[in-house]
């Protein structure tokens, strides 16, 4: 499978959001992330820190 991970970083640790995510949408409220059950999670004041496609991994932070 090629479903990823959202972590939130912060104060240098790693804390993770959602597994399975197969969907990442920018919406006008924030990052909208959807996992491969259907799940929604709309994270309001975060953006992307950086993306590791070889790890499946999506890093975020709050703003």
């Amino acid at each position: 499978m090629c479903e990823s991970k959202a972590i939130l970083k912060k104060d240098g640790s790693e804390e993770p959001i959602m597994d399975d995510v197969a969907l990442l949408e920018m919406t006008d409220r924030g990052i909208l992330l959807i996992d491969i059950k259907g799940e929604r999670k709309l994270l309001e004041n975060h953006v992307i820190d950086y993306i590791d496609f070889i790890k499946h991994k999506i890093y975020l932070k709050q703003v």
